[in-house]
């Protein structure tokens, strides 16, 4: 039974990541939802920590799916574990870029008083 469990993580995945970037687009969402996972990984994701991890989900995610594995070795928990790792980073992603615009460095820049001058 657990090995149909992988199509459905590399299913989540997708989701994740094309979600993830209409979020950040949401003028691009009919063509993020017609593109390959991969080239959303390698064409729109800037965050090279979520790249990088999401890359790696996706490979194992793809072994699930065929007879054939290319990475012998890995397996389910491996997958779960790059799954886990990609919402890690998607998720300090957000909350920096909610930070800095909270934050902005003009809004630290306070105006010289009399006692500076």
């Amino acid at each position: 039974m657990l090995e149909v469990c992988g199509v459905g993580y590399r299913k989540s995945l997708e989701f994740l990541i094309k979600d993830y970037l209409i979020s950040l687009e949401p003028t691009q969402e009919k063509e993020i939802k017609k593109k390959y996972l991969g080239r959303c990984i390698s064409d729109d994701i800037k965050n090279e920590n979520i790249k990088n991890v999401a890359e790696r989900a996706t490979w194992l995610g793809n072994d699930e799916t065929h007879y054939l594995r290319k990475w012998e070795g890995k397996d389910l928990e491996d997958l779960k574990k790059l799954i886990d790792l990609t919402v890690h980073w998607l998720e300090m992603d957000a909350l920096t870029e909610e930070v800095i615009k909270d934050m902005p460095k003009e809004a630290n820049i306070t105006p010289p008083t009399e006692t500076d001058q």
